[in-house]
């Protein structure tokens, strides 16, 4: 004997759907709707079944689920049409232009700082280059050359 009510596992499966599938149906087509235990179980009804799989035939082709809710409520489906005839939109729904942006003044360059012992941290850089040359077998360029400064010490 089948059974009458079934939960909402069973009904999914003989619709072959996901049970979340027909918890939003039952959202969006509240005529649907189960019902519940005092668990808050779904329980379908069988006779429930036909019209369930008819609004899976109406989604298979291409219908929305308030489509279906349309099509079972007045047994027609009414949709608006866009003829593309550029109807003018109502002017609390219009779209005002964006005002364009000001371009952004350039920024000023920060005045360059020379930090303490920036020479000796060219010398550095000028000596890192040589030694790479070196091991690549190119020459490389030059080391910028320093001025001895005279010693004011007396030996």
């Amino acid at each position: 004997m089948e059974p009458i009510w079934m939960k909402i596992g069973e009904a999914a499966r003989r619709l072959g759907v996901n049970p979340k599938e027909l918890r939003y149906w039952e959202q969006i087509i509240p005529e649907i709707g189960p019902r519940r235990s005092q668990g808050n179980l779904r329980y379908y009804h069988v006779d429930e079944l036909e019209r369930l799989h008819q609004i899976k035939a109406w989604l298979a082709e291409g219908l929305t689920v308030a489509d279906c809710r349309q099509l079972l409520l007045t047994g027609q489906l009414t949709r608006a049409l866009d003829l593309g005839l550029g109807e003018e939109v109502e002017p609390r729904l219009r779209l005002k232009p964006r005002k364009p942006k000001a371009p952004k003044a350039p920024k000023a360059p920060k005045a360059s700082r020379k930090a303490p012992g920036q020479t000796a941290v060219a010398r550095v850089a000028a000596a890192l280059r040589k030694l790479l040359a070196q091991l690549d077998g190119t020459p490389g360029p030059e080391p910028p050359k320093l001025e001895a400064k005279p010693s004011t010490e007396s030996i």
